[in-house]
């Protein structure tokens, strides 16, 4: 071991001590804030005894009481094209939402339905778009008759395929916020191992610090660039954190801006990823409050990721809205495989941004088109007249990320060739003005017959209708037994993703 890595254990292992004692000492004199002040338990808690974080019996023995929160569960209806022939939304890349019901299923549970976004189940499986060499994006376009209503209906595929990573040498400061309240008590192992995989994964010169949050917050690591033997000292350091105590999001946020933004780096990766089930009950703890401390710090270069993890008390809603307000990605991880293939496979994505606020609308020829359905991308809707507006909000994608968008159509008959225009909008990651692309979709686009379309159009078509089921669409009218034939006739049988998605298909069709 290096003399240096000797010195950051040494340094490191003090300052974890002085939090753990101040942890403690915050917990025995009750709910305490950043500045040690008490504060009165959140809403919900009004006998004032503390929380019970008893594990309790359940298929997967991770299971806390509380309430699991979502987004408000909503539908996109029919539209007729004579009365708006234009569909807006912003660019989603996020599936945690998938990884959330995995494990729902995998423990003998459908998942909620309000927890199901179309969106994020199908943009988790590969697809078969080619990556751009020039420009941020290529755009694919292809559809087919509908295999599960009528033969008037079709489905259109969208897809948006990022070009491959090309900054290998742009440095990474990173902020690792970790909850380590007393909910986190049987998550916090799948939390370390999670973020040894991560540190293994960094590069010399990289920064990292780790800040903790319970009933106070704590920094455990000011921002270090790794040399040599560092990394196994980091894992340690991480291998050391205890979790006990209440929550106190807010405050964490704060701090480990603060001590990121102490380390900025003006040519690289400024980021903090937040490792947490998104219990929050001390200081600020409603979304908005929590919401609005991030867009300043957005401004300033330093973005934001969410990793989720946990249920029972889980907050899918904050952690996906954290996420989206930080200019970052939000992903739940319900094994260490998960880690290990969003750490690996996924890691440039993760952190390197080649677009941000991109914005997708579809406009419709009436000509061609009576009506369309988007299938999710509830919570991404834009108003139309905000597309072209530069200031508007929408979603980052990173390098190599696919964003795959569905479409059920009503074609008139004897329709002209064009049925519509896909009209792009996005910045590049250091750009306040939006680049305009646009791309035709064409009657040769789409094919006669279902299965004449690609293998990868048939597979995602029956993600989608898995999902549409799990959350009850009311334009669904399929079982889960047409869905699992038409699965098992595309999937790719060398893509774990892809047989896993199988046996989910199969294991649900078991629960009444």
């Amino acid at each position: 071991m290096t003399s240096k890595s000797k010195t950051l254990i040494s340094q490191v292992s003090l300052l974890f001590i002085m939090g753990a004692l101040s942890l403690f000492m915050g917990c025995e004199n009750g709910l305490l804030n950043s500045s040690g002040t008490e504060e009165p338990l959140a809403s919900g808690l009004a006998d004032g005894s503390r929380y019970s974080f008893e594990i309790a019996n359940g298929a997967g023995g991770d299971y806390y009481p509380g309430n699991e929160q979502f987004g408000e569960l909503s539908y996109h209806g029919f539209v007729y094209t004579a009365d708006d022939n234009l569909s807006t939304f912003g660019a989603d890349v996020d599936a945690g939402s998938y990884t959330f019901g995995r494990k729902k299923i995998n423990e003998g549970w459908l998942p909620p339905a309000e927890s199901v976004r179309v969106e994020e189940y199908i943009n988790y499986f590969r697809q078969n778009y080619e990556a751009p060499t020039n420009d941020p994006f290529a755009v694919m376009i292809d559809g087919a008759p509908s295999p599960f209503r009528s033969d008037s209906l079709h489905l259109l595929r969208i897809g948006l395929q990022s070009r491959l990573s090309t900054a290998e040498d742009i440095p990474w400061n990173l902020t690792f916020l970790v909850d380590i309240s007393g909910s986190m008590t049987s998550r916090l192992e799948l939390v370390k191992e999670s973020l040894y995989i991560l540190v293994d994964n960094m590069r010399i010169g990289d920064q990292i610090s780790i800040c903790t949050y319970a009933g106070r917050v704590g920094t455990v690591l000011m921002p270090t660039s790794l040399q040599g033997n560092d990394a196994e000292a980091i894992k340690n350091i991480i291998s050391d954190l205890q979790a006990g105590g209440s929550t106190a999001m807010a405050s964490g946020l704060q701090n480990a801006y603060s001590v990121n933004s102490s380390a900025l780096l003006g040519q690289g990766v400024n980021r903090v990823i937040v490792c947490s089930d998104g219990d929050a009950n001390v200081g600020a703890t409603s979304t908005q409050s929590i919401l609005e401390l991030i867009s300043d710090y957005v401004d300033q270069g330093i973005t934001l990721s969410t990793l989720g993890f946990g249920q029972g008390n889980y907050n899918d809603y904050l952690m996906e809205q954290l996420a989206d307000q930080g200019n970052g990605n939000y992903y739940y991880i319900d094994t260490l495989d998960e880690a290990e293939r969003l750490f690996t496979e996924e890691l440039s994505a993760l952190m390197e941004i080649v677009a941000k606020d991109v914005k997708i609308q579809v406009e419709f020829n009436a000509a061609a088109v009576e009506r369309y359905r988007l299938i999710g991308y509830e919570n991404r809707n834009i108003e139309d007249e905000d597309f072209e507006n530069d200031s508007t909000d929408a979603g980052e994608i990173g390098a190599g990320h696919r964003v795959t968008a569905l479409y059920e159509l009503e074609l008139k008959n004897n329709s002209p060739d064009q049925i519509g225009t896909v009209h792009l909008r996005y910045k590049l990651p250091d750009g306040d003005t939006d680049i305009a692309f646009e791309r035709f979709i064409s009657s040769s686009d789409l094919t006669s017959n279902f299965y004449q379309a690609s293998a990868r159009f048939r597979f995602t078509a029956g993600v989608a209708e898995f999902a549409e089921i799990l959350r009850e669409s009311p334009h669904v009218n399929t079982t889960l037994s047409m869905v699992e034939n038409l699965v098992s006739n595309s999937l790719v049988a060398s893509d774990e993703r892809d047989v896993e998605l199988l046996e989910l298909i199969r294991k649900a069709q078991t629960f009444e």
